[in-house]
């Protein structure tokens, strides 16, 4: 169930940035393949980060085959379908912890945060790479 809402959730961002028609569809796919790799990869990995690492490297590989084959720029897809993985609760519980005056939490929660969007950013880097280098393979 939680794919199909991560799909619902990434074809709505779709629309909000003006995807449109049979786009869509696509964009929202991307978003249910992304999650489904976090969500199979978080139960074998040995951390968050790594899941959120191997699903922005399908979704990165999914934007640039879908580029190639739609002639759309790959960011139409990308940024779409990466919206559930966005770790927006660790910024606003980062955020709270520091507001409370909670240091030791702010700190804990923060890191675990920027390596989640570190995580996030050097999947898109590394699976966009190898997208490109396979088409001119």
């Amino acid at each position: 169930m939680d794919i199909l809402w991560a799909a619902l959730a990434s074809g709505t961002f779709a629309v909000v940035f003006n995807v449109r028609g049979r786009h869509i569809p696509f964009a929202a796919l991307g978003g249910g393949l992304g999650w489904a790799v976090y969500a199979y990869t978080t139960v074998a990995a040995a951390s968050s980060g790594v899941s959120y690492f191997l699903a922005s490297i399908a979704i990165a590989l999914y934007a640039e085959l879908l580029a190639g084959l739609l002639k759309r720029p790959a960011t139409t897809y990308l940024v779409c379908a990466l919206i559930p993985l966005v770790p927006g609760g660790g910024m606003y519980y980062t955020l709270a912890s520091s507001l409370k005056g909670d240091l030791q939490g702010t700190l804990t929660i923060g890191f675990e945060t920027l390596t989640i969007a570190g995580a996030i950013a050097a999947g898109v880097a590394i699976g966009s790479a190898i997208a490109r280098l396979s088409k001119r393979l």
